[in-house]
């Protein structure tokens, strides 16, 4: 089974180096990050003789996110705008790399049980005891570990 287990270590080794990259591009992020969605809201002032009543609405800036399990939006005055959209795009960016790392990691786990199962000596060899039972979630993408 020798082969099988430098396999399982050059795939391990492999998920190890992306993980390793993945972290190295997170800590290059410096910030700052602002959490939420930045949007365009167009509006009528409720002046009369105001260009808005012929359709020329006025239009603001605005970061909406949720606070306690409400949607909660405040306005971004024209002097915020540039920095507030950067921030709201890297803390999407961030929040997509950490997502990736997450992904990474349990895919090194998954990698090492399987390095660890091409390592198992079945004993006693006239009758081995079984390989252990995988506890808790089942893998993801429906993969079973036990191939």
């Amino acid at each position: 089974m020798k082969g099988a287990s430098e396999v399982a270590r050059r795939r391990l080794l492999e998920a190890f180096r992306r993980f390793h990259a993945q972290v190295e591009e997170i800590l290059r992020e410096r910030g700052p990050l602002i959490r939420g969605s930045f949007g365009t809201r167009a509006r009528l002032c409720g002046n009369p003789t105001c260009r808005c009543t012929r359709g020329e609405l006025h239009e603001s800036k605005y970061l909406s996110a949720s606070d306690g399990g409400k949607a909660r939006q405040v306005h971004v005055p024209v002097q915020d705008e540039v920095e507030v959209a950067a921030g709201v795009e890297r803390y999407r960016r961030f929040r997509q790399m950490r997502a990736q790392l997450a992904e990474l990691a349990q895919e090194q786990l998954e990698l090492a049980e399987q390095l660890g199962l091409t390592l198992l000596k079945p004993y006693p060899p006239d009758n081995p005891l079984p390989p252990p039972r995988r506890r808790g979630r089942p893998p993801r993408g429906g993969r079973s570990h036990q191939q």
